[in-house]
């Protein structure tokens, strides 16, 4: 939990941080390991790079599956920081991955008695992992011969580094070239090379034929990461070369290429079966057979959700691929639909429809007949599951006027499209999905699901990690949108917290959109960690008048340092919680606990902390996740601030500050017993700190009226 407080902060802070971070606490910052894949089936070591000290590593968390990561190190290892670009210090890891463990890039936490990390991740292969050899190999000449099938694990650790793997194939063999780079990186804490705009590898595959010829190429396939298929046209030794677009590198740059004539599934047609039903599905790949489509019984069918499962091939088991088992009765779109005149209807609803933009500029159209006043939810899934396609979703009345259009969803961010659109009027109404680029083909496939909008919410905020000692508390921000209507207060809580640690549920109120979690760590705490969940839990009443409850998981961002000292943000799936040995402060503590505001007036809160010995730096406090003027995470009810006139900086031997809260006169909203606390803040980096939270103090603002 990281942002500092103030701009005119900055400068003190970096001084601060360059000469006593090493002796603060905060969490590990990962960045790389190498190699990056395991074969399924099998041990290897790797060598996982961290910016602090992975020293006493107990666990690692995985985000699904039975992978194991055990730790290697027997002696101490110092790891200093060395800032934003460093390569981190090398710590020994065993992973061994189970025969059935499903191929895929997994995502992993560490934690030790002093910390929890960032995320790193690491590939499970089909294939025999191969390393990149030390000796040059950067023309055809010069090339690693590696035989099939392989993956090679390699690193574009320079500038201009290239990289070329030679190999021997027969005359027809249908091979894929497949490049993980960005996708085994992109959720590193820290991964900028060089100015704003070389980020991530981009890596580019050139295939050659034995007389040097290029034969193939291509660049960007899923998402910034290559893939070639190519039907050999004679036997021969050929060379692949891969290397960054822009001739970039850095020892960050950990990659893994497969090579391998296998049943190659980029995605299936359609993407969604109703549930409890049998459906065939055309296979959308290479190296298929003639048939490339499987029939799924009923039984196959029984769990609904989307799942990522291998398809019986001629040639084997294929590549995983995503598939929807979807509550909702489903239909396929009827070519050509490419206008309102010949659009696909839609016989009911709610109901998912499958499609494909098959072609440069295709665009789908589907007829529906809508309600006055009724809300509907229409959205597309294409991008979250694969698919190449940049989504634009319309909606036309029966003159063919464009009413409402989405192009991206802003939160959490994807290249799909949702709309939550009200009827204006009873009537027929058409749908249109189209490419934003106008592009086409076999692999654009997408799922679009049509149904009444219920009373909804979603949940966001900062809960990317927790360190606790025992007898300590932290906070983290929730952040709720609410949708189609929904007012109604939410319950925000924490599942699957380790052992001794609790969390306090807190409600966001109608009329606020956010909240601070408390989580506390017992005094007799053990030391451990769990990968928890924020989740909200609301009451709603559907269209037919009933009241349910209904939960919502927190979607996770992570963290990225950029250049310049901008953050960025990355979806990841885990949130770890870890019970550590003592921290820099022992204990934040707040007075009074309960604390009543009248509209226009004011109240004090004293905090104190104590700090562990030896531990001088300064220490924010704060209500709010601030980082210059952005604010990423809030406690106080709309109409409530801290006052410029509170002590929030404490330094030295200084122990006790005080925030004043100000109520304004005519927009302070009225709560009854928030949960909110104060936060302690300590500098690890320009960016970084390590948060601490106070007892829970309890604000009630009143409406002003008397009684």
């Amino acid at each position: 939990m990281y942002r500092f407080l103030k701009p005119a902060l900055c400068f003190a802070l970096i001084l601060s941080c360059s000469s006593s971070a090493f002796g603060k606490i905060g969490f590990r910052q990962l960045t790389h390991t190498f190699p990056v894949a395991v074969q399924r089936g099998t041990s290897a070591d790797v060598k996982l790079h961290s910016n602090f000290t992975l020293d006493e590593t107990y666990g690692v968390f995985f985000d699904r599956g039975e992978i194991k990561m055990t730790f290697l190190e027997t002696e101490p290892i110092k790891a200093p920081r060395g800032g934003r670009g460093s390569k981190g210090t090398p710590f020994r890891f065993r992973v061994e991955v189970p025969e059935e463990q499903m191929p895929g890039v997994y995502e992993y936490r560490v934690a030790t008695k002093q910390a929890v990390s960032s995320v790193a991740q690491i590939l499970v292969t089909d294939f025999p992992v191969v390393l990149e050899e030390k000796q040059e190999n950067g023309t055809p000449e010069t090339a690693q011969q590696v035989e099939l099938p392989v993956a090679i694990c390699g690193v574009c650790e320079k500038f201009e580094d290239v990289d070329v793997f030679s190999f021997d194939a027969t005359e027809g063999a249908e091979l894929t070239f497949q490049m993980y780079a960005q996708r085994v990186t992109n959720k590193l804490h820290g991964m900028t090379v060089r100015g704003p705009r070389i980020y991530l590898m981009d890596p580019i595959l050139t295939l050659r034929n034995p007389q040097g010829q290029v034969i193939a190429q291509n660049d960007n396939f899923y998402g910034g990461d290559s893939f070639l298929f190519m039907r050999i046209p004679a036997a021969g030794r050929y060379s692949l070369e891969l290397r960054d677009a822009r001739y970039a590198g850095d020892v960050r740059y950990t990659y893994c290429l497969e090579i391998a004539e296998r049943p190659y599934v980029h995605g299936v047609f359609p993407l969604a079966v109703q549930k409890d039903t049998a459906a065939e599905l055309a296979l959308v790949g290479h190296h298929l057979g003639k048939d490339a489509t499987v029939a799924l019984k009923a039984e196959d069918t029984q769990t609904s959700g989307w799942r990522v499962r291998r398809f019986d091939t001629p040639f084997g088991p294929s590549s995983p691929a995503p598939l929807l088992v979807s509550d909702f009765p489903q239909i396929v779109e009827q070519e050509e639909n490419n206008s309102a005149e010949t659009a696909t209807a839609i016989p009911s609803i709610p109901l998912g429809v499958n499609g494909r933009l098959g072609e440069t500029d295709d665009i789908d159209f589907y007829a529906f007949t809508a309600q006055q006043g009724k809300i509907y939810h229409l959205e597309v899934v294409a991008r979250r599951r694969g698919s190449p396609l940049d989504s634009v979703l319309e909606v036309y009345n029966e003159q063919g006027k464009l009413l409402v259009e989405n192009d991206d969803i802003a939160k959490p961010a994807s290249k799909d499209s949702r709309l939550y659109w009200t009827a204006p009027a009873d009537g027929t109404f058409y749908l249109a999905v189209r490419d934003l680029h106008g592009r086409g083909g076999e692999r654009y496939l997408y799922h679009l699901r049509v149904e009444f909008a219920q009373p909804d919410f979603a949940l966001f905020g900062e809960y990317y990690y927790a360190l606790l000692a025992p007898g300590t508390s932290t906070l983290w921000f929730a952040n709720v949108e609410r949708y189609n209507g929904f007012t109604g207060p939410i319950t925000i809580g924490v599942e699957n917290l380790p052992p001794g640690v609790t969390a306090i549920p807190v409600t966001i109120p109608s009329g606020m959109v956010h909240c601070g979690i408390i989580l506390t760590a017992g005094a007799d705490a053990k030391i451990g960690a769990s990968l928890a969940r924020v989740f909200g839990k609301a009451a709603i009443k559907t269209d037919d008048g009933q009241e349910t409850e209904i939960v919502r998981f927190g979607h996770i961002t992570c963290e990225q340092q950029s250049s310049g000292g901008g953050q960025a943000r990355w979806p990841i799936e885990t949130q770890i919680v870890g019970v550590t040995k003592p921290l820099d402060l022992v204990k934040v503590s707040a007075q009074p606990t309960e604390v009543t505001l009248a509209p226009g007036g004011t109240a004090e809160i004293e905090v104190t902390i104590q700090r562990a010995e030896g531990f001088k730096d300064a220490v924010i406090l704060a209500l709010s996740f601030d980082y210059f003027t952005s604010k990423f995470g809030e406690q106080l009810p709309p109409g409530v601030k801290i006052s410029s006139k509170s002590k929030t900086r404490l330094t030295g031997n200084t122990l006790t500050g005080k925030l004043i809260l100000e109520a304004d006169k005519k927009k302070a909203l009225p709560v009854k017993r928030l949960t909110i606390a104060a936060m302690a803040r300590v500098s690890i980096t320009f960016s970084i700190t390590t948060n601490y939270a106070s007892n829970p103090i309890w604000l009630t603002v009143t409406d002003g009226v008397e009684k």
